[in-house]
């Protein structure tokens, strides 16, 4: 008897761990696929790139993730904010790219979202009155897909107020 409990209890354990390896490898596979949006996405935005835009649905939002914020901002929003900054700014990435697979809100089982943690340098370029200024700041970034390899959502997790604040003090 014992050894068809023991016998029963291997092969269910054998059995979950192998559904759940096919879940995490689909989960795995769609972050590999997700993850080369996102690099390319980061490269296009360090580029200062229209190409940038092609990434989202167009249907994307920012979820609010600062203080004092409480709505959605729509694609159309955020890409006018990355075209004034790219207008006033230089930008530099600091970091490798090391992206990273994200999980699902509710059951925290991996999925398809990406996620990284990365520092910018931000320079207000010197004219007639100041000086060239650099401020470095440090970011999570997290994103979700949509079923056509689309970001539909963006959490950007860092005080970019205080850092376009102090470039302007």
């Amino acid at each position: 008897m014992r050894t068809v409990c023991l016998t029963t209890l291997v092969l269910s354990l054998a059995g979950c761990t192998v559904s759940g390896g096919s879940q995490n490898a689909d989960a795995r596979a769609e972050f590999e696929r997700n993850a080369a949006t996102a690099r390319q996405l980061i490269l296009d935005f360090d580029a200062e790139s229209d190409a940038a835009k092609a990434h989202f649905a167009d249907s994307a939002i920012w979820a609010p993730t600062r203080f004092g914020q409480t709505e959605t901002v729509p694609l159309d929003q955020a890409w006018a904010g990355w075209k004034r900054m790219w207008a006033a700014y230089d930008l530099e990435l600091l970091t490798d790219l090391k992206l990273e697979q994200g999980t699902d809100d509710i059951t925290g089982a991996p999925d398809g979202s990406v996620g990284i943690h990365f520092a910018w340098a931000y320079t207000r370029p010197a004219n007639d009155s100041t000086e060239a200024k650099t401020v470095e700041v440090a970011l999570y970034e997290e994103w979700d897909f949509n079923a056509d390899g689309q970001i539909w959502r963006t959490r950007l997790y860092g005080d970019i107020g205080a850092m376009v604040a102090e470039l302007n003090r």
